[in-house]
C-alpha cells in the first residue's frame, strides 16, 4: 500500500501579512472558540487587540514564525530514514493540508499517515488537525486510509529520553542543583478542560515521566515546576502562569523547557526567550537558560522514524 506522512502543526505566519490569516483562522476554529453564537464577535475583538502586537512579535523574529523553516529541516532529515513522500500540514496558514492530500490523491498514496507534532492531546490541537484533514479529504473526494501513527506520545519512553537530552544540552556543564527546571506548557481556558479536554491530564503525566526519567539519570534539579503560558482574553486560564512564577523567585537560576512544543516557534523563541527573559534581567536572576525545542534532533528524527517502522510492522502481522 502505498504511504505518505503528513505532519501535523498549528503553523506559524510565513510572512508579516499572514499574521491577520493566522489570528482569523485560529479563532474561526471551533475546538478553539466552541460557541458558534460568540464566536465572531471574539475574532473580531483578538484581531483588532492582537494584530499590532504580533506583528512587532514577528518583526523581532525576523518578519516571520521559524516554524516553516525548522519543520522543513525536519522533514530533509526524516527523508533520509523514511521510504515515503512526507508533507507539512499546518492548520492556520499554508502550508496547508489540502494541496498535501492534493498531491498525495495524483500520485496514488492510499494510506495516509499522520504524526501530530504536538506531544500532548488536545482538541484544540490533535483533533483539529485531523478534523482539517477529513474535511480536506472530503472536498478532493479522495478517500485513502488514515492513520495515527503518534497521536500523544507524552509519556513514551523515548521521546522523554529525547526531552531529558534537550535539558541536558541546554544545561551544558553547569550544575543541575543550583537550578530550577521550569517545564512551561501552552495554556488553555479552564473552560475546554472541564469539557473534557485529556490535556492538562496529558501535561502533568509529562511531567512526571521527564522528572523520574532524569532522576533515574542522576539529574537532579533543585526544584521542577510546570508552568503554563500563552493566556489570550479575560476568562480563567490553566495556572501557574509562566510571568508570575517568574516574578516570584524562589532560586534565581533557571532552566526552561517548553513542554508542549516540538518545533520552535514564536512562543518559545519570542515569548520565553526575549519577553520571559527580560523579566528575569529586571529582577537580576544569576542564570536564565531555555532549552531548544526537538525541531530536527537526531533523537527526534530517530523517534518519528521508529514510530513509522512500527507501526508497518504491526500491520503487516
Amino acid at each position: 500500500m502505498k504511504q505518505a506522512l503528513l505532519l501535523l502543526n498549528m503553523g506559524g505566519p510565513n510572512n508579516l501579512d499572514e499574521v491577520k490569516l493566522f489570528l482569523y483562522n485560529m479563532f474561526s476554529d471551533k475546538n478553539i472558540v466552541p460557541n458558534p453564537l460568540v464566536r465572531p464577535l471574539v475574532r473580531t475583538i483578538i484581531i483588532q487587540k492582537r494584530l499590532n502586537e504580533a506583528k512587532e512579535t514577528y518583526e523581532e523574529l525576523g518578519g516571520k514564525s521559524p516554524l516553516y523553516d525548522l519543520t522543513t529541516q525536519l522533514i530533509d532529515k526524516l527523508s533520509t530514514k523514511v521510504d515515503m513522500p512526507i508533507y507539512p500540514a499546518m492548520r492556520y496558514v499554508p502550508p496547508f493540508a489540502l494541496p498535501a492530500l492534493k498531491a498525495c490523491q495524483e500520485n496514488g498514496v492510499e494510506e495516509i499517515l499522520l504524526f501530530s507534532l504536538y506531544p500532548q492531546y488536545s482538541t484544540t490541537t490533535t483533533l483539529s488537525s485531523y478534523e482539517d484533514v477529513l474535511k480536506a479529504c472530503d472536498e478532493l473526494d479522495y478517500h485513502p486510509k488514515i492513520t495515527f501513527v503518534k497521536e500523544r506520545y507524552y509519556d513514551d519512553f523515548e521521546y522523554i529520553k529525547a526531552s531529558a537530552q534537550k535539558i541536558v544540552e541546554a544545561l551544558g556543564d553547569k550544575k543541575s542543583r543550583e537550578y530550577d527546571l521550569i517545564l512551561s506548557a501552552h495554556g488553555l481556558p479552564v473552560s475546554i478542560i472541564k469539557a473534557g479536554d485529556p490535556y492538562q491530564r496529558e501535561v502533568e503525566a509529562n511531567v512526571s515521566a521527564l522528572k523520574t526519567y532524569l532522576e533515574t539519570e542522576g539529574i537532579h534539579f533543585k526544584d521542577v515546576k510546570l508552568v503554563y503560558q500563552s493566556k489570550v482574553g479575560p476568562q480563567q486560564w490553566l495556572e501557574p502562569a509562566l510571568v508570575d512564577t517568574l516574578r516570584n523567585p524562589h532560586n534565581r537560576k533557571v532552566l526552561i523547557y517548553p513542554l508542549a512544543f516540538t518545533i520552535d516557534n514564536s512562543e518559545t523563541l519570542f515569548e520565553i526567550d526575549i519577553e520571559a527573559r527580560q523579566i528575569a534581567e529586571k529582577i537580576k536572576y544569576e542564570d536564565f537558560i531555555v532549552a531548544k525545542c526537538m525541531n530536527d534532533s537526531d533523537a527526534f528524527v530517530k523517534f518519528i522514524a521508529k514510530s513509522i517502522e512500527e507501526y508497518n510492522a504491526d500491520t503487516a502481522k
